[in-house]
C-alpha cells in the first residue's frame, strides 16, 4: 500500500535540511552540497533521518534513540548526520515515502545508497545497523520505467480499476485491511463514477476519524478498523476529504464545514493563504511545557484542551498543499476563502518566468509536485469562478511546468529542476507516480489533452501502478478527465 502521504517545518538551508529538532545529542548536518562534500572528503558514511514535523513516532525517536549514548557514539564516529525535513523536500518525500516517516536511510561517502529502514528504530536496533554498514554493497538504482504507449491506457485503467476493487473492505468501508486510511480522492472517484454506495459507505466509516470538537480529520487509524486514530492534521488529508464529504450530499456536509472550519481556525495564515500541518501531540517539540500524547488530549473538550495548549502547526506556506487547498475549496464551494489565497499566492509563489516556488523565500530547485498541484488549485478556481486570471495563472503554470520537468525522450516529468546540491543516487533524478498524476489533471483541464496523456502514460506501467496498492483513485480521475475509457 502507498504510503500515508503524504503529505508534507523548512529546512535550515533553502535546499532542505535539519528541521530545526536537534534530536538529542545528533549533531544534524543541512542537506547541502557542502554536507555531501565533507562525507566524500572526509570518508565517512552519511545517515539520512527522512522525518516529518508532524510525526510522532519521528518524535518518539528523538527521544529514545538520537538520545542514547550507544547510538550517539557510533555516529559521531564514522557517520555525518543528515536530517531533512520531507515536507521541505516533496522529491526526497516521494523518493522515501514506502519506508514511512522516520525514513533512515544508509549512503556510502559518495552517496550511494547501501540501505533503507522503515519506521522507528529502538536503539539497539539502530546500533546494530550502523555496524553493518562496512559489509554492505551500493544498492543498485531502479532502472528507469518508461511507462506505456498511450494507445495502451484503457488497458491500465481496467488494470487500475481491478486493484481498487480488490482492496476494497466490505465490512468498513476504504481500501486495505492492515489499516484504514481516508484516500479521499478514492471516494471522490466512487462518488462519480456511478459507485455512489460505496463512497457513502466510505464517507459514514470513516467519520470516526472526525475531530467532533475542532472539525477536521485526521491521519490515519492504525487498526484494522477506525478505532485506532493517529492524530496528525495534514492538508494532504483535510483537502480531499473535504472535496469528497461536499460530494457526499446533505447528510455529510457538517462533516465537510467542520474540515473548511478546522482549516480556518488552524491552518489558515493571516493572508489567507494555508499552513502545512499540526502536530499529532501536545508539546512534543518542547518537552518542557509537558507532553500530552493525542489520544489524551484529543479526547478532551474545547476548553480543556485550549486550557493545556495547543499542539504545534507548521506555518510554511508550501505551494503543493496551498494547491490542494485551493482545488477543495473550489469543489465544495468556498470561493471566497478561495480567492483570498490564490490572490496572495500569485505574488509570493508564482515567479515572473512562470516556475512555482515551493515556499515564497525559496529559488530552487523547483519541484513537480508544487507545479502540478498549484496549477490544478488555479485551474479548478477558474473552473468554477469563471475568473480570466484565475485561468492565465493556470495555463502559464502548466506551459511552464513542461518545459521545466520534461525529460526529452518524452512520457512523465521529472520530480524536480537539476539540483546542485545533489550527489550520488540523488543526481538522477525520478518520476513519481501521484505528482505525473497531477501534472496531467492541470494538463486536462488546461486542454491539453495530447501532452497529460502522455505524462499519464509514462506512469501508466503495471508495474507503477502496483506499487501504489489501493491509492488509484486520481489516477482513475486523471484518465476520464483525458477522455480515456476502459
Amino acid at each position: 500500500m502507498r504510503p500515508l502521504l503524504l503529505s508534507l517545518l523548512l529546512a535550515a538551508c533553502a535546499t532542505g535540511g535539519a528541521a530545526g529538532r536537534r534530536g538529542g545529542g545528533v549533531d544534524w548536518q543541512p542537506w547541502s552540497r557542502e554536507t555531501f562534500e565533507l562525507a566524500k572528503a572526509s570518508g565517512r558514511y552519511l545517515l539520512v533521518d527522512c522525518a516529518a514535523e508532524w510525526c510522532h513516532w519521528c518524535h518518539v525517536m528523538d527521544d529514545t534513540t538520537y538520545r542514547d549514548p550507544r547510538v550517539l557514539e557510533a555516529i559521531e564516529k564514522r557517520f555525518v548526520a543528515v536530517r531533512v525535513d520531507v515536507d521541505a523536500r516533496p522529491d526526497l518525500a516521494e523518493r522515501y515515502g514506502e519506508w514511512g516517516w522516520p525514513a533512515t536511510v544508509l549512503l556510502s561517502p559518495d552517496a550511494l545508497e547501501l540501505g533503507k529502514f522503515r519506521g522507528y528504530l529502538p536503539p539497539e536496533r539502530l546500533v546494530e545497523i550502523l555496524g553493518t554498514v562496512d559489509a554492505r554493497s551500493a544498492e543498485d538504482p531502479a532502472a528507469d520505467d518508461p511507462g506505456i504507449a498511450a494507445a495502451e491506457l484503457p488497458g491500465a485503467v481496467k488494470h487500475a480499476l481491478e486493484r481498487l476493487d480488490s482492496f476494497w473492505d466490505e465490512r468498513d468501508g476504504s481500501w486495505g485491511l492492515r489499516r484504514k486510511v481516508p484516500i479521499g480522492m478514492n471516494v471522490v472517484w466512487e462518488l462519480t463514477a456511478g459507485r455512489r454506495e460505496r463512497g457513502l459507505f466510505t464517507l459514514e466509516k470513516q467519520s470516526a476519524l472526525l475531530d467532533p470538537v475542532w472539525g477536521g480529520i485526521y491521519q490515519y487509524s492504525a487498526a484494522e478498523d477506525w478505532s485506532s486514530p493517529h492524530y496528525e492534521k495534514l492538508m494532504t488529508y483535510q483537502a480531499p476529504n473535504l472535496e469528497a464529504y461536499a460530494l457526499g450530499g446533505p447528510a455529510f456536509h457538517a462533516a465537510a464545514r467542520g474540515i473548511v472550519g478546522y482549516i480556518a481556525a488552524f491552518l489558515t495564515a493571516p493572508d489567507g493563504t494555508f499552513y502545512v500541518n499540526q502536530d499529532a501531540d501536545l508539546n512534543a517539540h518542547d518537552r518542557k511545557k509537558g507532553f500530552v500524547e493525542g489520544k489524551d488530549y484529543y479526547a478532551l473538550p474545547d476548553a480543556q484542551r485550549r486550557a493545556l495548549g495547543i499542539p504545534w502547526v507548521d506555518t510554511h506556506v508550501y505551494a503543493r498543499e496551498n494547491g490542494l487547498a485551493l482545488a477543495a475549496l473550489s469543489a465544495s464551494g468556498d470561493l471566497d476563502r478561495a480567492r483570498r489565497a490564490a490572490a496572495v499566492l500569485a505574488r509570493t509563489h508564482l515567479t515572473s518566468s512562470g516556475q512555482v516556488r515551493h515556499h515564497a523565500k525559496s529559488n530552487g530547485p523547483y519541484f513537480l509536485a508544487d507545479a502540478a498541484a498549484l496549477g490544478f488549485g488555479f485551474a479548478r478556481l477558474a473552473a468554477v469562478s469563471g475568473d480570466v486570471h484565475h485561468a492565465w495563472a493556470a495555463n502559464r503554470i502548466a506551459a511552464v511546468m513542461v518545459e521545466s520537468f520534461a525529460d526529452p525522450r518524452g512520457g512523465a516529468l521529472f520530480d524536480s529542476t537539476p539540483d546542485p546540491a545533489a550527489a550520488g543516487v540523488f543526481a538522477k533524478r525520478q518520476k513519481p507516480f501521484v505528482h505525473n498524476v497531477v501534472a496531467a489533471r492541470l494538463l486536462a483541464a488546461v486542454g491539453e489533452k495530447e501532452r497529460g496523456l502522455a505524462v499519464l502514460a509514462g506512469v501508466s506501467s503495471t508495474a507503477k501502478i502496483d506499487a501504489e496498492g489501493a491509492w488509484v483513485g486520481e489516477y482513475l480521475l486523471a484518465a476520464r478527465e483525458l477522455g480515456v475509457t476502459q
